[in-house]
């Protein structure tokens, strides 16, 4: 007879504080400064957006991408 043993859980991802909208906008903001913003349009017609860094501008270009 063969016994299962249990694998002890994971643990849970700590959350974070909760942020007003201003503070969300404000974070995105400071994550995305410095960046150059590139486009490209998907199979499915999308519109994909990525924030690239200045000197990655000429790799995505590459891929496609389409700069703003």
């Amino acid at each position: 007879m063969s016994t299962s043993s249990k694998r002890p859980r994971k643990v849970s991802e700590e959350v974070g504080p909760t942020l007003s909208h201003a503070e969300q906008i404000q974070a995105m903001n400071e994550r995305e400064a410095g960046k150059t913003v590139m486009y490209r349009h998907d199979a499915w017609g999308h519109m994909e957006t990525r924030f690239v860094r200045t000197q990655n501008v000429a790799a995505w270009q590459a891929k496609g991408f389409i700069r703003r």
